[in-house]
């Protein structure tokens, strides 16, 4: 039988197979988007939404509550990003798979369903992503390698792969260019905007590490695999992402400091799974790659910012029904 709504309550009488985790931070409009297209499309099992509000002040909470009684609303009450609100809903999830989700995203038809199959038909199986598609339908480059220095080159960050998407190097660690889009595959790492896992998982491998702003997701996938199992991409599974549409990248500020952050993400990722020793020679080397792959972005983040500017100017001075 169809569940269209989620159990509601913190004591359900059937058994809860899966928990979807959305973090919310003055996302309201695309919450509401992200809610309705998983009552229009919901999995066939019982499943509950656990929303957590990181700090908002836009009326998220009390528009759910109104909008979608069924569904959990949780508060945090100051903004403590990503990780840690996840962390604290995975406390509260009572499903046997927990998903987390982005409130960025549009689950389409069949989505919840597929992962959850995939994850009880493969034993080995850790976590499991889908085909994130971009608003226009394109897919978005959300499988890839774990991190390592050639990926500052050839991965979705760089210059040379936007320029030369399907060149061979690139293809290492962007894993869907050339791949067979029928059939699941062994990932690096799979995008936490929609990644499904076991508790069971979540249990043996622990929360999510509060440490990372960016790199959270390669991470808890490098942590899986530790553990022995393995991170797969699902690409008939297909959720739409509309990548930082809310929230945390609307201000110029916000933008360059997500590329200080993200490099400062790398060094941790660096010093947690690559170099764990105290000290040696390969820190200042790694430092300062990272101190030129951050100029190098922040000169094509200057660019596009000048850019926008630009045409912004233009548009203004164009005369009405030009």
């Amino acid at each position: 039988m169809l569940n269209s709504k989620p159990i509601g309550g913190e004591t359900p009488d059937a058994e809860i197979v899966l928990s979807i985790i959305i973090p919310s931070y003055n996302t309201r409009d695309l919450v509401a988007d992200c809610l309705r297209t998983i009552y229009q499309n919901p999995a066939h099992e019982p499943y509950e939404i656990i929303l957590i509000e990181d700090g908002s002040s836009d009326g998220t909470g009390e528009m759910v509550r109104s909008a979608f009684p069924e569904v959990r609303v949780l508060r945090n009450d100051t903004h403590l990003h990503y990780a840690y609100s996840n962390n604290v809903a995975l406390d509260h999830a009572l499903g046997r798979y927990v998903l987390l989700l982005n409130p960025d995203t549009l689950v389409l038809p069949g989505a919840l369903d597929a992962m959850v199959t995939f994850l009880r038909e493969h034993a080995d199986a850790g976590a499991v992503g889908c085909k994130l598609l971009n608003e226009d339908g394109t897919i978005q480059w959300s499988v890839k390698s774990l991190p390592n220095p050639a990926a500052a080159i050839f991965g979705a960050r760089s210059i040379l792969t936007k320029w030369f998407p399907n060149n061979r190097f690139s293809r290492q660690h962007l894993l869907h260019i050339g791949r067979d889009m029928t059939q699941p595959f062994v990932a690096g790492l799979v995008s936490g905007a929609a990644k499904m896992m076991p508790r069971s998982i979540i249990k043996e491998v622990g929360y999510l590490d509060d440490q990372f702003f960016y790199h959270i997701d390669a991470d808890y996938c490098k942590r899986i695999a530790d553990a022995g199992y393995k991170c797969y991409y699902l690409p008939t599974a297909e959720i739409i992402h509309l990548n930082h549409r809310g929230g945390t990248m609307t201000t110029l500020l916000e933008r360059f400091r997500s590329l200080t952050m993200f490099e400062i993400g790398s060094y941790r990722y660096y010093r947690k799974h690559i170099q764990t020793r105290w000290w040696s020679p390969m820190q200042i080397v790694v430092v300062l790659g990272l101190s030129f792959h951050f100029l190098a972005l922040a000169s094509a983040q200057v660019f596009a910012e000048l850019r926008g500017i630009a045409r912004a100017a233009f548009h203004a001075k164009k005369p009405a029904g030009a």
